[in-house]
């Protein structure tokens, strides 16, 4: 298979994924309200859409990566997952919600890859989605460090058929392999998730590496 056909085929299985059409209450209320606004990360909790959201560490993707993720997010049954994923190459790893309606999942995708190669990367399975689906629609993309990775990023929306998606979808080299990570829910919710979208991106760290940029992001987001 070359390597366009092979590309495409990613790009369907990709598809597939994001195509596809209560947080837990603040235990101590009083602590996290003494904490400034703007300085709320998901490191101290944060307020979203009405409710205070906490964080925790979990251990992904066979145990080689340690990430921030909101507590009440569970991994969906494997029933829930084929009707909302329905290809065979749906994610390895889906975390969700208790309404199933913002998701963040983790995929390990079958190609070889160096961590230089990311940003490329992304890019052509972007211009691949878009030719597939024109109602794709692009918005900022970036690389950030994380640790000693690259982490090569690009945020876009895309029709389903109750309304839109918002996508942070991100990938980087783990072990030779690419990992895709998507986080998504719907556009009407993005101002509320965006911020602990990125922090969490940016909490990433590969299992055995110091923790050097904990709560670190890119102010601009």
């Amino acid at each position: 298979m070359d390597k366009k056909a092979f590309l495409d085929e990613q790009i369907i299985e990709m598809m597939n994924e994001v195509e596809q059409p209560e947080e837990k209450a603040a235990v101590d209320e009083v602590v996290s309200e003494e904490v400034k606004p703007e300085d709320r990360t998901i490191y101290t909790g944060l307020k979203i859409m009405g409710k205070w959201v906490y964080f925790e560490e979990r251990l992904l993707v066979a145990d080689k990566l340690i990430m921030m993720v909101p507590e009440a997010f569970t991994q969906m049954g494997e029933a829930q997952a084929k009707m909302k994923y329905p290809s065979e190459q749906r994610p390895e790893t889906i975390l969700t919600d208790s309404s199933s309606a913002i998701n963040l999942m983790f995929t390990y995708m079958d190609q070889a890859i160096k961590d230089e190669e990311v940003e490329t990367f992304r890019d052509e399975l972007m211009r691949g989605m878009q030719r597939l689906n024109p109602g794709i629609k692009p918005q900022e993309r970036g690389v950030e460090v994380v640790g000693k990775k690259q982490v090569a990023y690009v945020e876009f929306t895309n029709p389903v058929l109750d309304g839109k998606l918002y996508n942070l979808l991100y990938f980087m080299e783990l072990d030779g392999q690419c990992l895709m990570v998507n986080f998504n829910c719907r556009t009407k919710e993005m101002k509320y998730w965006k911020k602990a979208a990125f922090e969490m991106m940016a909490s990433l760290r590969i299992v055995g590496e110091a923790d050097e940029r904990k709560g670190e992001f890119n102010e601009s987001h």
